[in-house]
């Protein structure tokens, strides 16, 4: 034990001296353990859904942060504090846009100093709105740039680099949009392409999820490199890696395709996992760092496997199951990873979204609130009015900050994930 100093008392966890008038006061407590820091807690008061107290969690996060000489450990507390943050969000911005239909489909693009966003409805219309500087101005420009398909929905909106490519169901037909020059718009007609689920777009390269196949374009200014890759089944998701494409399908298989090989056969992964249970179809696929895969089902579950032991019937285990989605028949509801790799998230079944860290799987539980304008500006307590079809995480331009944007009826949210409203 260090000497005693007049005037000073001895921190153990901080491992230095501090002013007497600066010893915190103490309080009847329980003890809590933070990564093998003792801490006394003022016990919460009980409450009928006897949540934690979240308002504790950034203090002793951040003193266990400042105590540990573990960088992985150093991380881990980061993150914590980043989740408690996303978890207390209070602020939204909510536009009501001029659609004919209700939205099916939502993108944003930064290309060079402007701010593009694209919307499709279930009229088959595709809507723009292009900004130079920040979205928040109030003040929008939206315009009907096309029908794709009269009378039927847009099926999905995918930008990379300045290439926008929105598809429809119905007969195979997309649009291609080259945004640095926003007056070069073109159609391409595919023969032999049924009901477009879903796309992938890297560069001009593109993977479309159709009828009873996948289809791969290696160069969407070509309309004639098409490689089709069968399944027997409708193909609701799609992820490419490098030479490799992943299909998910209406059956519940997920098959893998690689592109060096002159013959396009598949390869059937976790397929063990419907062992005494029923099948049910695959609506996401997304590849988080290099190995992992994200995948959603019409029944509710929501999981990551290792791509690494995908043929191996005893690995079909998931690495990572998310608790709490909700969905049992709705096929287009929104889902979304962030540019980091760190969170999830999901729109249920039941009109709300749902946060789940992607490192540890722990679902982000906003804190309890008697204010219902304060609930609705909470990603994760507010109701909406109809399904959110379509999620997006962006960095919000100017800024370090993070937005979560969803889509509704004929609503647009700009969730300001981790910010408080100005009361």
């Amino acid at each position: 034990m260090p000497p005693e100093l007049a005037g000073f008392y001895w921190d153990e966890v901080r491992n230095r001296y501090f002013p007497l008038s600066s010893r915190p006061k103490t309080h009847p407590a329980t003890a809590s353990t933070v990564e093998g820091v003792t801490l006394e807690v003022q016990p919460a008061k009980k409450t009928r859904t006897q949540k934690r107290n979240l308002y504790y969690v950034p203090w002793h996060t951040s003193l266990a942060r400042e105590s540990t000489i573990s960088y992985v450990q150093g991380f881990r507390h980061t993150h914590d504090i980043l989740r408690f943050h996303y978890e207390c969000t209070s602020r939204v911005t909510t536009e009501r846009l001029p659609t004919i239909g209700s939205i099916q489909a939502f993108c944003n693009a930064h290309v060079g100093e402007a701010v593009w966003r694209f919307v499709g409805d279930n009229q088959g219309w595709l809507y723009s709105d292009k900004h130079t500087g920040s979205t928040e101005h109030g003040v929008s420009y939206w315009s009907a740039d096309l029908n794709l398909q009269p009378s039927s929905p847009i099926s999905s909106i995918r930008t990379s680099g300045s290439y926008c490519v929105t598809t429809s169901l119905g007969p195979g037909k997309i649009s291609v949009q080259d945004m640095s020059t926003p007056d070069r718009i073109f159609l391409l007609n595919l023969s032999g392409i049924y009901d477009i689920w879903t796309s992938e777009l890297q560069g001009p390269a593109l993977v479309l999820g159709a009828s009873r196949k996948a289809v791969y374009i290696s160069d969407i200014n070509f309309s004639r490199s098409l490689e089709y890759l069968p399944t027997g089944s409708d193909v609701f998701a799609v992820a490419r890696q490098e030479t490799l494409v992943y299909a998910g399908t209406r059956n519940g298989s997920v098959e893998r395709f690689d592109l060096r090989m002159p013959k396009r056969r598949s390869q059937k992964l976790f397929d063990s996992r419907f062992q005494g249970n029923s099948r049910s179809s695959v609506l996401h696929l997304g590849i988080i760092g290099d190995h992992e895969l994200l995948m959603s089902h019409l029944n509710g579950d929501l999981m990551t496997f290792d791509l690494r032991f995908g043929l191996t019937s005893s690995q079909s285990s998931p690495l990572k199951v998310f608790h709490g989605h909700v969905n049992t028949h709705t096929r287009n509801l929104g889902i979304v990873v962030d540019q980091s790799n760190d969170f999830l998230f999901a729109a249920g079944q039941d009109l709300r979204i749902r946060g789940w860290s992607l490192r540890t799987g722990a679902q982000l539980i906003p804190p309890e609130s008697s204010d219902d304008t304060q609930e609705q500006a909470n990603p994760f307590q507010a109701t909406f009015a109809g399904p959110v079809c379509a999620l997006q995480v962006i960095q919000e331009v100017g800024t370090s900050g993070m937005s979560l944007w969803a889509a509704s009826g004929h609503d647009l949210y700009q969730f300001h994930l981790g910010q408080h409203a100005i009361q």
